[in-house]
């Protein structure tokens, strides 16, 4: 936990790696969020948990290209523009620069 830069009474508190997310925070959300969540903050908390799973399952190995760009369209989909930060790229210069890489 650190301090909040600009704020001495608030606390950050942050966790990082797909590990430490599938361990302590999916579970807590499940069990105390969820089930009193609408439906669209269900179906967001369960792509959530099927992008965090997916890389988990893949941090060893290389992942297939058509399954990095089904994770990113996810993502995209999750946080859309105009919502909190803009993003660097689009989707479209996203799914160019991974095709560009074969």
């Amino acid at each position: 936990m650190v301090k909040k830069s600009g704020s001495e009474k608030v606390w950050i508190y942050s966790i990082k790696g797909t590990q430490n997310i599938k361990n302590y925070v999916l579970p807590f959300f499940a069990k105390y969020l969820v089930p009193y969540s609408s439906k669209y903050k269900s179906d967001i908390f369960s792509d959530f948990c099927y992008i965090i799973n997916k890389l988990d399952e893949n941090k060893k190995k290389t992942m297939a290209k058509e399954e990095l760009i089904e994770l990113i369209k996810l993502v995209y989909l999750m946080n859309p523009e105009g919502k909190g930060k803009q993003r660097k790229r689009t989707l479209e210069e996203i799914i160019d620069i991974i095709n560009e890489k074969e």
